[in-house]
């Protein structure tokens, strides 16, 4: 290698160290925690919470809560209505987000009337959720321009939602439920659910007095000093 290319590539690493370490400033940076100024445009946003930078779009904050210990994923579009809707200052939430819940980046949150995740979920990179769609009826309008419909959305505490999962108007989805990657997802699905295709449908579920129906594939061994669950007391109204 000539002293001229050696140059180039030492110049190339310098460069590239100079920029990757920018860009890890820039990102803890740009990143909005609960005791950040710009926590306040949200409707609420819980202690020891997270929306990692650069942020997704976000329309009308003011109807999105956030719990504590919430971490939102780069990318992760947070939208309250259309871009040129105003929702009034007092307007009730519209997108809430539980205690604990995990966001991956780059998800999609489209409501217009309420979508709510319960504490602990985690949810994969490219998840979309939306609580609404256009109709169809008309033969002769764009459907693009048509008047749209919503039901509102529900994700149940402890549930995981994998990787490219739509969630659509509609769906209620129970707690502790496995929603394998790519699914498509409306109507109810049972608490302690495991749900696969499109549409989604469920192909194994926890029955209390037979446990898992069909029974697991392959046999879970549970690390020393892993953390066990503890089933709800009735009293809990869990």
């Amino acid at each position: 290698m000539s002293w001229s290319d050696r140059l180039k590539a030492q110049s190339r690493s310098v460069a590239t160290t100079v920029i990757n370490a920018a860009w890890d400033r820039l990102r803890l940076a740009g990143a909005i925690n609960a005791e950040h100024p710009l926590a306040r445009r949200y409707g609420s946003m819980g202690r020891g919470s997270y929306v990692a930078f650069p942020q997704g779009d976000c329309y009308n904050a003011h109807a999105i809560h956030l719990g504590e210990d919430c971490f939102i994923g780069a990318g992760t579009t947070l939208a309250v209505g259309m871009p040129t809707e105003t929702y009034p200052p007092d307007s009730p939430p519209v997108i809430e987000i539980g205690d604990r819940t995990t966001v991956g980046k780059d998800c999609w949150f489209v409501a217009r009337h309420s979508i709510v995740l319960e504490a602990d979920v985690t949810i994969a990179p490219n998840v979309y959720f939306t609580d609404h769609n256009h109709t169809y009826a008309d033969p002769w309008l764009p459907v693009g321009k048509q008047v749209l419909q919503g039901f509102s959305v529900r994700v149940g505490s402890g549930t995981w939602i994998g990787t490219n999962v739509v969630v659509l108007p509609g769906a209620n989805i129970g707690r502790n439920c496995a929603i394998a990657a790519g699914a498509v997802v409306r109507g109810d699905i049972p608490d302690h659910s495991v749900v696969v295709g499109v549409p989604g449908r469920v192909v194994r579920r926890w029955i209390d007095g037979e446990g898992w129906v069909p029974p697991l594939t392959n046999e879970v061994v549970v690390v020393e000093g892993w953390p066990v669950g503890v089933r709800p007391t009735e009293e809990s109204g869990s």
